[in-house]
Parts: C-alpha cells; sequence; structure tokens
C-alpha cells in the first residue's frame, strides 16, 4: 500500500455494506488483524471511528467489499499522517 492512491475520506457516503452483496473474502485472518488495530486507533481518531465499528460488524464473515472499505480506511489515514498540521 505503499504507492496507494490518497483518499480524503474514510468511506464514500454511497456505499452501503451488506453480510449478502460480494464473494468471500480470502483471508478473515489479516481482515480481522488488521480491522483489530484500527478498532485500537478509533479510540484516539474519531475521524474513523464510525467506518470502522461498520467493517468490524463484519468480522465473522469478511467479503471483498468488506474488504475494499478496510483499504479505503488504510488509505485515508496514511493521506491523514502526510498532511501538515
Amino acid at each position: 500500500m505503499d504507492k496507494a492512491k490518497a483518499c480524503l475520506t474514510p468511506m464514500s457516503t454511497s456505499q452501503s455494506l451488506t453480510k449478502f452483496d460480494g464473494i468471500p473474502f480470502h483471508n478473515p485472518h489479516l481482515y480481522r488483524s488488521i480491522v483489530g488495530g484500527l478498532q485500537y486507533i478509533s479510540f484516539t481518531r474519531s475521524d474513523v471511528a464510525f467506518v470502522v465499528h461498520k467493517v468490524s460488524k463484519y468480522m465473522h464473515h469478511p467479503l471483498e467489499p468488506h474488504w475494499a472499505v478496510v483499504k479505503r480506511i488504510l488509505r485515508y489515514l496514511k493521506t491523514q499522517s502526510l498532511m501538515p498540521c
């Protein structure tokens, strides 16, 4: 994700997540590990708390669209860390 495109919002407002739409994510352990780290970050970063809560609801059975949102959150956090205060 070093060369990932910048992202100004942690989640698209037009995107909805459901437990039925999409194919199963190929590595649920990776999904759970990253979302667990994001849950820890959300204690201090209230700008991502809502969207982290949304993706954490699907930790038992992650799908590809859920993984896409997790990657978008990571791109958002990377973009925010590069911006000057």
